[in-house]
C-alpha cells in the first residue's frame, strides 16, 4: 500500500512542478512582449509565422527580439499541451483540473493566431491590447490550476465571518487591476505615454487640459490612484480581519508594496521619455501586480470555503490502483 501512495504522489508531484514552470514561462513570454513593444520591435519580422519567410531570421537585434518573443511563445504552447496529458493521466476524474487545462490549450492556441493577426495588422492597438489581456487571462488560469493542485499542502485555515466579503473585495480589485493593466498598454498604444511630460502634475496644473491623447493619459492616471487605493483597503482589511491566514496578510501586503513601486516605474516612463527599459519595467509590474491579485482572491476563496484540498487529489495510475475484486486462495484446492 505504501508503493501505491507514494506512485500517486509522486505523479501529483509532478503536475504541480509542470504547472507552476508553465506560469513561470507564461509570465516570462508577457514580459518579454513588453520588451518588444518597448523596443518598437513588434514589427521586426513583418509577416507570420515566418519572419522575413524564413525560418530562422536575420541577426538583428529588433529581429531577435521579436523572434525571441515567438520561440518563448512555441516553448510555452508545448508546455501547456504537456500540463493537459499530465493532467488527464494524474487527475482523470478531476474535472476541473482536467478541463482547465483544456481551456488553457485553446486559450493558447487563440493567443498564437491573435499575435499573428496582431503582426500582420501592422501592430493596431486594440489587437495589442486584447493580445495582452488574452495572455494575463491565461496566467490567471494557470495560476488557479496550481492554486488547485497545491491545495492539499497550503496550511490549513479558520473560517470566519468575514471571508466571504473579504473575498469578494479582493475579486473586485483583481477585476480592477486587470482593467488597468489593460488601460495602460492602451495608453502605450494609442501614443499618449507623453500627453503630459511631467508627474505627478498635468503639465504643471493639478487637473488636465488637452485632446484625446491627454484624456486617455489623464485617465489612466486617475484610474491607477484609485485603484492604488483599493488595493491599500484590500491589505488594510487583509491585517483586521483575516489575521489568522499568514498567507493571506502576506500576500495582500505584498501587492500594496508592489502597487508604490509601480508608481515609482509609473513616474520614471514619464520622467525618462519613455526609456525602454522603463517601459518594460512597468508592463513586467503590472503583470506581477495582476498575479498577486489573482493570488490573493485564490487565497481569499479557500478561506472563505474552508478548503481546496479535496480539489487537489490526484487519481493514482492505472498500474497502481487497487483492483475492484479480488480472488480469495480457495481452501484445499
Amino acid at each position: 500500500m505504501e508503493a501505491r501512495n507514494h506512485g500517486s504522489e509522486g505523479s501529483g508531484s509532478g503536475f504541480r512542478w509542470l504547472i507552476l514552470s508553465t506560469i513561470f514561462a507564461t509570465y516570462s513570454l508577457i514580459v518579454l512582449g513588453g520588451v518588444v513593444r518597448a523596443t518598437d520591435s513588434g514589427d521586426a519580422c513583418p509577416d507570420w509565422p515566418r519572419c522575413h519567410g524564413e525560418l530562422i531570421p536575420p541577426f538583428e537585434t529588433a529581429v531577435m527580439i521579436e523572434f525571441s518573443h515567438r520561440l518563448l511563445a512555441s516553448v510555452v504552447g508545448f508546455l501547456i499541451l504537456a500540463v493537459l496529458i499530465v493532467a488527464w493521466r494524474t487527475y482523470r476524474n478531476n474535472h476541473v483540473i482536467v478541463w482547465g487545462s483544456a481551456l488553457a490549450l485553446v486559450l493558447v492556441i487563440a493567443q498564437a493566431l491573435l499575435g499573428g493577426a496582431t503582426v500582420l495588422n501592422e501592430l493596431p492597438a486594440n489587437l495589442v491590447m486584447a493580445h495582452l489581456a488574452l495572455a494575463s487571462a491565461l496566467l490567471a488560469l494557470l495560476m488557479a490550476l496550481a492554486f488547485v493542485s497545491w491545495g492539499s499542502r497550503l496550511p490549513a485555515v479558520q473560517q470566519s465571518a468575514e471571508a466571504a466579503s473579504f473575498r469578494n473585495l479582493a475579486l473586485f480589485a483583481a477585476i480592477a487591476t486587470f482593467g488597468l493593466m489593460l488601460s495602460g498598454s492602451y495608453v502605450a498604444g494609442s501614443g499618449a505615454g507623453l500627453a503630459f511630460r511631467d508627474w505627478p502634475l498635468f503639465d504643471g496644473q493639478l487637473l488636465p487640459d488637452g485632446a484625446r491623447l491627454a484624456i486617455i493619459h489623464a485617465t489612466h492616471r486617475f484610474a491607477a490612484a484609485a485603484i492604488g487605493l483599493l488595493i491599500g483597503y484590500v491589505a488594510l482589511r487583509a491585517w483586521q480581519t483575516q489575521r489568522h491566514d499568514r498567507l493571506l496578510v502576506t500576500v495582500s501586503l505584498a501587492a500594496f508594496a508592489l502597487v508604490l513601486l509601480q508608481a515609482l516605474v509609473g513616474a520614471a516612463n514619464i520622467w525618462t521619455l519613455l526609456e525602454p527599459a522603463a517601459r518594460a519595467a512597468h508592463l513586467a509590474l503590472a503583470v506581477a501586480l495582476w498575479s498577486i491579485m489573482v493570488g490573493v482572491t485564490l487565497i481569499a476563496h479557500r478561506a472563505a470555503e474552508g478548503s481546496v484540498s479535496r480539489l487537489g487529489k490526484p487519481e493514482r495510475p492505472a498500474a497502481l490502483r487497487e483492483p475492484a475484486h479480488q480472488s480469495m486462495p480457495i481452501q484445499g484446492s
